[in-house]
């Protein structure tokens, strides 16, 4: 368990700095009505922190915790991947400034999210408040369309699954 907070740790720098890196570039491009194609490195830093955040939950003993907060790093992820891709298809002249003031919904709850889940000492009342924020997070999510595809929702569950299934041996 402890392995899990010393990689998190490692990535709390990176991933605090690119979150603020990203909240700055969105509420540029809100001004503006600019992409800024520099967020992508950014956004890119932030999916794989999350994404190995994932995999270190995965891989955790601490199977009390550790499901609610690989559900929390892989919404994260998800989430940030289809910024990304919003961002990138964006009409320079009409979308530029909603799609970075809806990103910067997000990009708030995320920010909690990632503050949550690097908790070393998780109880129940953290796990509870996590849950309840990526509810939130998918909600405001689903409401300015940063959701992704099911297609891209469904993959790799298959990891989920056989993680779930250790657990019951």
């Amino acid at each position: 368990m402890r392995e899990i907070y010393i990689l998190i740790a490692e990535s709390v720098f990176s991933l605090s700095a690119a979150i603020d890196q990203v909240t700055s570039a969105l509420n540029n491009m809100k001004e503006t009505g600019n992409v800024d194609q520099s967020i992508t490195t950014n956004l890119d830093t932030l999916a794989q922190v999350f994404k190995e955040a994932q995999q270190n939950w995965l891989t955790s003993r601490n199977s009390k915790v550790s499901i609610f907060f690989y559900y929390a790093a892989r919404n994260a992820a998800l989430i940030v991947s289809r910024m990304k891709e919003r961002l990138l298809s964006a009409n320079q002249v009409d979308g530029n400034a909603k799609i970075a003031d809806e990103s910067l919904q997000v990009v708030g709850l995320i920010r909690e999210l990632f503050d949550l889940t690097r908790n070393e000492k998780p109880d129940d009342a953290t796990t509870k408040l996590i849950i309840e924020r990526v509810k939130t997070l998918r909600k405001v999510a689903t409401d300015i369309k940063l959701l992704q595809v099911q297609e891209k929702e469904l993959e790799d569950v298959d990891k989920l699954f056989n993680y779930l299934s250790k657990l019951r041996r």
